[in-house]
């Protein structure tokens, strides 16, 4: 039953939404096309300490929880009965 509510919610949005995209005009379709697909980085580690504490600074920063010793809290396995 949720299941059906979800779909004909998101059938509505999709509909509403590209109802009001057909007014909009300007724009011209831009296609990208790569020689390249799946391009990784090989993994390295920062090039000094001054740069893993730079990122370990921002990545807490960017944490909702941290204890007193700067480790992240995280709810592990909540939805595990």
């Amino acid at each position: 039953m949720e299941h059906e509510k979800t779909k004909k919610e998101a059938e509505k949005i999709l509909r509403e939404f590209s109802e009001r995209l057909k007014d909009i005009s300007g724009f011209e379709e831009t296609y990208y096309v790569a020689d390249e697909y799946n391009i990784t980085l090989p993994d390295s580690e920062p090039s000094d300490d001054k740069e893993r504490k730079k990122f370990r600074k921002r990545f807490l920063k960017n944490s909702p929880k941290i204890d007193d010793d700067g480790y992240v809290i995280a709810e592990v396995g909540g939805w595990i009965e």
